[in-house]
């Protein structure tokens, strides 16, 4: 509190004195009243000075007012009233501009500007009503004379607010001049001109012309230029210069607005400038919406441009981590025309058109898991889980990588509470791809922990923490951005499409959990914590363990439909090697004739056939027997999935299939058969 006081008073004793400075030389031009002036500048200042600084400062407009009329004329008592109505005067227009028109951004926007000239006409009512009424009642000012008064005092306050006070607000806010040199120089001459066309009209250069023309006029362009050109705190600046050479030149019996009486003269300029100062400072506050508007339209282009070529670089990624895993395979294959199938080098070849058929498997389940959770179709299936036993899994799975790499692999799972209830699949994702970042950026012969604790009651979380490249701080807030991997150079390097955090991200807040990530900058490794709510003894005891599909021994009676002849051979010896009887076809009409001709349990269609659809397949067949059905696509959606579920299938297997998806869809189809 005192500290406040402190600094408050200085800026009190200054504004104090300006505002007693200000009222002596606007009163010299009292011609109707001592204490009425058509021109008022202490009326601005203390607007002014009040959506600066604040309310605070309010004494020393009182003490000003004060100390300028009872060393001009009246008492004490009229001077304490004239005091009152010039503070309640500024507090009451500074209220009205806080509660209305932004504050002291007032002029930010044309519609504030209507606004602070409103709130200007209303406010500036007070001081002349309270003051005159005080200075009549006392004797110093006429009965008979008091409307001329009246609005020679409240135009005076009024014009100072239009004209003094936007020059202060404005330069307050920003005093420096951030111009290059061009707008430097057209300012220059812009002012240099003004100057000259307001000595033109109000210097007595040509008296008969500025007398019987409307010559003022020539003035308002280049206000208008400034307006234009230039800020609205510029535009203030030009008028307050017109304004000044032009009650010069009225005072000493030059321009237009000299009429019969001084003070008539200086009320006729007062209006003039009011009416100018409106209408170009609302031009200017348009013109500053629009540039703003433009500068927003062209950050929001050059963000448009970012994703342009974010996309564009997704493409070209797209494309080669597509086709990489490809490569192999057909080398692979190639080399396997050479080689007997039962040598171990064939064993090899066959493992690693295993691993890059998966990985390709994996890059197109991410995009189509992107798309779900992008849509909100993303369906969990909950069950208890060992998160312990799901790393284990994912370590299992990543085992050759690490190895190939020659990465240290440290084990610190000491959570007592680790089964959380989740998606198996989609928990054993998020590690996989948490750890399969983490090799992927750590370079060789580095170290990567992984570490589970209960930080929290009914909570589990879980670090994998790298030695890697680490995360750049302007990074960090993108990092779980799809698409995003930073530099440029990181997606040739490293290659990925940049999806497998946004999706990790987008699972964990799916289950009820958070993944946040966590690095010291470039070079210095990363962190990612998972957490997730554990399940209680209680509830994990409550729920069934889950049961997964296996094979049973038992064989069935298989329809096998799929026209692309390479997938027919290959299932129709899976299937055959695995006990079952199988028949293939290649098309729909070929398929209802074999129905015809034997009976199946089972069909497995592909759901795009050439003289139909697997989905108007099943349905043909429903109608006449009791045959279950597994459909196969090379679209996962859940749109495509709903639509094989109606037509009466039991199962929508998304390609490529293996043997372990295609056995547990076989044993839930035929479950209880």
């Amino acid at each position: 509190m005192h500290s406040r006081r402190f600094s408050t008073l200085p800026i009190i004793g200054v504004l104090t004195l300006i505002y007693f400075i200000a009222g002596k030389l606007g009163l010299k031009l009292a011609f109707l009243n001592d204490s009425a002036s058509a021109v008022w500048p202490p009326s601005g200042i203390a607007l002014a000075a009040l959506l600066l600084l604040g309310y605070r400062v309010w004494p020393a407009i009182f003490l000003g007012a004060f100390l300028v009329n009872f060393t001009t004329a009246g008492n004490f008592p009229t001077s304490l009233g004239i005091a009152a109505g010039n503070t309640l005067e500024a507090l009451a227009g500074a209220w009205l501009i806080y509660r209305f028109a932004d504050g002291a951004r007032v002029f930010d926007r044309a519609q504030g500007v209507f606004k602070f000239a409103l709130a200007a006409i209303f406010s500036t009512l007070v001081s002349p009503t309270i003051g005159l009424t005080g200075l009549a009642l006392a004797g110093f000012a006429e009965w008979n004379n008091y409307s001329a008064i009246w609005v020679t005092w409240w135009l005076g306050d009024l014009a100072a607010q239009l004209i003094v006070a936007p020059l202060i607000l404005l330069w307050g806010i920003e005093p420096r001049w951030h111009r290059n040199r061009d707008d430097t120089i057209e300012a220059g001459a812009l002012l240099l001109l003004l100057v000259l066309l307001a000595e033109t009209v109000f210097g007595g250069w040509f008296p008969m012309v500025t007398r019987n023309y409307p010559i003022t006029f020539i003035c308002g362009p280049l206000i208008l230029w400034t307006a234009f050109r230039f800020t609205q705190r510029e535009t203030a600046t030009g008028i307050f210069i017109l304004a000044g050479i032009a009650l010069w030149g009225t005072l000493h019996g030059h321009g237009p607005f000299v009429m019969e009486s001084d003070n008539r003269s200086l009320l006729i300029l007062q209006g003039w400038s009011a009416v100018l100062t409106l209408t170009s400072m609302t031009l200017a506050a348009a013109m500053g919406e629009r540039r703003r508007a433009e500068a927003v339209i062209e950050e929001q282009k050059s963000a448009v441009e970012a994703a342009n070529r974010t996309k564009d670089n997704f493409l070209a990624m797209l494309s080669h981590e597509l086709r990489t895993p490809l490569t192999p395979v057909i080398a692979a294959l190639d080399a396997l025309k050479s080689e007997p199938l039962d040598s171990a080098e064939a064993r090899e070849t066959l493992a690693m058109i295993r691993r890059n058929i998966d990985l390709e498997s994996q890059l197109i389940d991410d995009l189509l898991d992107l798309t779900r959770i992008s849509k909100g179709k993303l369906q969990l299936h909950l069950e208890p889980l060992d998160a312990h036993q799901a790393i284990s899994n994912v370590l299992e799975m990543c085992e050759s990588e690490l190895n190939g790499k020659g990465l240290r692999l440290s084990l610190d799972l000491r959570a007592e509470n680790h089964y959380v209830v989740a998606d198996p699949p989609k928990f054993q994702q998020i590690m996989w791809n948490l750890l399969k970042n983490a090799i992927k950026f750590t370079g060789e012969n580095g170290s990567i922990t992984i570490s589970s604790s209960n930080e929290a009651s009914q909570s589990l979380t879980i670090c994998v923490t790298d030695t890697g490249i680490g995360i750049e701080p302007e990074m960090m807030q993108r990092i779980f951005n799809r698409f995003e991997q930073g530099d440029r150079s990181f997606q040739r390097r490293y290659g990925g499409l940049g999806l497998g955090l946004t999706i990790s991200k987008s699972l964990a807040e799916a289950h009820g959990g958070t993944l946040v990530a966590r690095s010291d900058g470039r070079d210095h490794g990363a962190s990612f914590r998972l957490r997730m709510k554990t399940v209680s003894a209680h509830e994990k005891a409550g729920r069934p363990e889950p049961t997964h599909a296996g094979g049973t021994g038992r064989s069935f009676r298989i329809l096998l439909v799929d026209d692309h002849l390479d997938t027919s051979v290959s299932l129709k010896k899976l299937l055959t090697r695995r006990g079952h009887t199988v028949a293939a076809a290649r098309d729909m009409q070929s398929a209802i004739e074999a129905a015809e001709r034997d009976r199946f349990d089972l069909l497995i269609s592909d759901v795009g056939l050439p003289d139909g659809s697997g989905p108007e397949l099943m349905i043909r067949l429903r109608a006449t027997s009791q045959i279950r059905g597994i459909a196969i696509s090379g679209f996962g959606m859940n749109g495509d999935i709903e639509k094989s579920m109606q037509a009466g299938f039991s199962e929508h297997l998304v390609k490529p299939v293996n043997l372990g998806k295609l056995e547990a869809a076989i044993e839930n189809a035929m479950a209880g058969a």
